[in-house]
């Protein structure tokens, strides 16, 4: 179970001098990691943790700062609207000249700063200003609904806020009429009347000797502060805060995994805003592995998408399992659209057989990866290599996390036992930001996060994935994950979809029923679905009824054994 990975050597930064160690990127070497599992208190390990990069109270902010110092004049940023690029050098000069000014204006360490941005130029020093000053970001998508960006910003309560110019008014407007916020709205865009400018922040009145000043006399930020204050996914109810502190991102972001692979004209390229995990984990990588990050505020398409990747010679690919869904059934894709990239990195779920067999080919010159985490947790695991034996696997666990598979009644459960997947980790969360009752629930008096998600451990030491357990029902003396069968359901080639729920039933306790949609042109019968699933599962008979595509309906069915 040991695998090789390469890191960098250790930089330091201390507060006291400034001093720091080797430059970044200067050499690779190799350390073991190998997935442990201690059989006695059965707990799985995904070996030692990595000591950080940067000293453990040096900022996020300022850790990227002196990153982008080293190398001025590479192009780190390029946008794919207009083709227009950014170095280095101007992303840390904008950078401090937005943290001058935002603190001028009265912007101090702990205010809550707000984004709803697409990923423009601005967006990356207004967001690593907020970083560097120790002030929290909260970033929202752009297209949130009112409701949501009411209740993300009820939570928060930011003092500024960061918006595109044609969000702003209604962000000003939902602060002010519905939660009673008078915040300063900074645009990114085109100028609008009463509003400030992000311009105004970055051509302000100030000095390369002021600018100096505030980098010598940095502001003091603590390890525990928060640098982000991010959302839950919302799988159980309305999205939690979640505060990511400097030490949480360090653990998370500033120790590469993937810096072996990584050469100093890649490029990595991710649709999605800073909101989403995919989005930030974009941007801090892209800055600590020294890549080129190709930016774009266009609305994901897989025209686009494919245009980008050839266009801008993209190297490593970061989507959802959604979206890559919608790429590979894009009816103008060829196995050459994607043949620069090297590294394919589908995250949010596991990959049906289907998708899986869809995706491999069109990544033709590099690898398939799947990763596994929550917004609290981190990254938990990583399959850095899906090939036809592991793919349903989201792989082994990163050095640092812990974990252990407890059932029903919270025994640890071992090798092929399925249960609730519960994680301890150096970069996990402390608590959700004013939820006490939210946060108990979910960490228990030891410090183990308790995920909701469903799988196991094999014999190798790769983790599986099942469901959720709100999922989970009882039938008879078994325990049904509908998430199983729906993803062997979804196996068979005329289903495009399937919904497996439980009925209530006085003697069974709960019939497991599926609802399935084909797909448009196929045609299948009760029979041959039914056959499918018992030759692919041996707890239980379940009886399909099936749809015409896009004709949902209440119609279940379901068989005792």
């Amino acid at each position: 179970m040991e695998s090789s990975v390469a890191v960098t050597p250790r930089l330091r930064l201390y507060p006291e001098s400034g001093r720091s160690g080797p430059s970044f990127n200067s050499f690779n070497y190799k350390v073991m990691s190998a997935v442990k599992f201690d059989s006695e208190n059965k707990i799985w390990s995904g070996g030692d943790p990595t000591s950080p990069i940067f000293h453990e109270n040096c900022s996020i902010g300022r850790a990227i700062l002196h990153l982008l110092s080293l190398s001025p004049d590479k192009i780190c940023q390029v946008s794919a609207d207009d083709g227009s690029k950014r170095t280095n050098g101007e992303i840390y000069q904008a950078t401090l000249k937005i943290a001058f000014n935002l603190r001028k204006i009265g912007c101090s360490k702990g205010d809550i700063v707000g984004f709803v941005c697409r990923n423009s130029h601005d967006l990356t020093p207004a967001f690593l200003a907020a970083l560097f000053l120790g002030t929290p970001t909260n970033v929202l998508d752009v297209s949130f609904s009112d409701d949501e960006i009411i209740h993300i910003f009820r939570m928060t309560r930011p003092k500024f806020v960061f918006c595109d110019d044609d969000v702003a008014e209604r962000v000003e407007r939902l602060l002010r009429q519905k939660l009673d916020i008078v915040a300063k709205i900074v645009i990114l865009g085109r100028r609008l009347p009463s509003f400030s400018h992000i311009d105004d922040l970055l051509n302000g009145d100030v000095s390369q000797t002021e600018l100096m000043k505030l980098i010598m006399h940095y502001p003091q930020i603590e390890r525990t502060c928060i640098a982000m204050i991010t959302c839950s996914s919302g799988t159980t109810g309305l999205p939690k805060a979640v505060p990511v502190t400097h030490e949480n991102l360090q653990q998370r972001f500033f120790i590469p995994f993937l810096t072996h692979h990584a050469k100093p004209d890649d490029s990595v390229f991710c649709f999605f805003s800073l909101y989403w995990v995919s989005g930030y984990a974009t941007l801090l990588m892209s800055l600590t592995l020294g890549v080129k990050r190709i930016i774009t505020t266009m609305s994901f398409s897989p025209e686009k998408l494919v245009a980008i990747v050839n266009e801008y010679e993209i190297s490593y690919l970061i989507m959802p399992t959604g979206s890559t869904a919608e790429l590979v059934n894009w009816r103008f894709l060829t196995k050459h659209s994607l043949s620069n990239v090297k590294g394919f990195a589908i995250v949010g779920s596991i990959l049906s057989e289907e998708l899986f067999n869809k995706v491999r080919p069109i990544v033709s010159n590099g690898i398939l990866c799947n990763s596994y985490g929550a917004t609290e947790t981190g990254g938990i695991a990583n399959n850095l290599n899906m090939d036809k034996t592991n793919f349903r696997s989201v792989g082994e666990l990163i050095p640092g996390v812990k974990v252990k598979i407890l059932d029903e009644d919270g025994k640890q459960l071992g090798i092929k036992q399925v249960g609730e997947i519960c994680t301890k980790s150096p970069g996990q969360f402390k608590e959700f930001y004013n939820n006490s009752e939210a946060t108990k629930e979910i960490i228990d008096e030891d410090g183990w996060v308790r995920t909701g998600d469903i799988g196991y451990f094999d014999e190798k030491g790769f983790l599986y994935i099942s469901g959720r357990k709100k999922n989970w029902f009882k039938y008879f003396s078994h325990r049904i994950i509908p998430e199983e069968i729906e993803q062997i359901l979804e196996d068979h080639p005329a289903v495009f979809k399937a919904v497996v729920v439980g009925i209530p039933d006085p003697f069974a306790i709960e019939l497991p029923a599926a609802v399935v949609v084909l797909k448009t042109g196929h045609s299948v019968t009760e029979e041959e679905l039914t056959n499918f699933v018992e030759q692919n599962t041996k707890l239980l008979s379940t009886e399909v009824i099936y749809l015409e595509s896009g004709e949902w309906g209440e119609y279940f069915t379901a068989s005792r054994p």
